[in-house]
């Protein structure tokens, strides 16, 4: 099936990037990626700038709500609003900075495809190793496939559970991992539906999105995750009411 897809907010809203604050980072590539590029700010993050960005990248509304509920917002704080501006607690929603987001089994889990296991190392910068056993699974050494993340994605969790004594990889951690690979897939494919490996290098090791290369925007719904995480599981479907326990 066909895909519209395009350069989003237009060239020149991408032409500044500057390398990622290494004390300020997510475990998240893209949302770096996002900071990197002044699409999101590393500080004061509100559900507005984490719409305002979902929405330039096409994801839609039943998605962004899983970047946006409680299990987000959570992580935030009044005293980074304050320093925003705001008078009093009454006025100060929390805002969230990119480091925030790395509180173990929040949002961030356990057999990450490219981070160690919190138990194992550091679970929010990139591990180099991770990403070049990924990359080393390509056949043709150009494209990553839906194969190849499904296979690694399952390397990954057998790998924690024999090396984590304090492995966690309940029902949310389970959702997150395969949303996650799914929306891996889904963002950075081409034509073909595959990732080709240089794209998949710049964001994960510049945090950059690989536009010089010939990357382009492809929307992304609630459903496409859905599905794809499900197979990618091999075939024991998630049901929408997963989202639920984000909201």
């Amino acid at each position: 099936m066909g895909c519209a897809h395009s350069t989003p907010g237009g060239a020149d809203q991408f032409t500044n990037w500057t390398e990622s604050d290494a004390t300020n980072v997510s475990p998240c590539p893209f949302l770096n990626a996002f900071a990197n590029h002044g699409l999101l700010p590393r500080t004061g993050i509100t559900v507005d700038n984490i719409k305002s960005a979902l929405t330039i990248f096409q994801v839609d509304e039943a998605l962004q709500k899983l970047f946006t509920g409680s299990a987000i917002t959570s992580l935030g704080s009044v005293a980074a609003a304050k320093e925003e501006g705001a008078a009093d607690d009454a006025e100060a929603p929390k805002t969230l900075s990119l480091s925030s987001l790395g509180q173990h089994n929040a949002m961030e889990h356990d057999a990450s495809l490219t981070r160690l296991d919190a138990g194992l190392g550091d679970s929010v910068k990139l591990d180099s190793a991770l990403l070049d056993q990924l990359v080393a699974l390509s056949a043709d050494g150009q494209y990553i496939t839906k194969a190849h993340i499904g296979h690694f994605r399952a390397i990954r969790e057998e790998h924690s559970k024999a090396n984590n004594d304090a492995f966690v990889f309940d029902a949310k951690q389970q959702f997150l991992a395969y949303a996650e690979a799914a929306l891996l897939l889904l963002a950075l494919r081409d034509s073909t539906g595959n990732i080709k490996v240089d794209w998949l290098k710049l964001v994960f090791e510049q945090e950059k999105l690989p536009l010089e290369l010939g990357w382009e925007v492809r929307p992304i719904t609630a459903d496409e995750v859905l599905g794809l995480a499900s197979e990618l599981r091999g075939g024991d479907p998630f049901d929408k009411s997963v989202f639920d326990q984000f909201n």
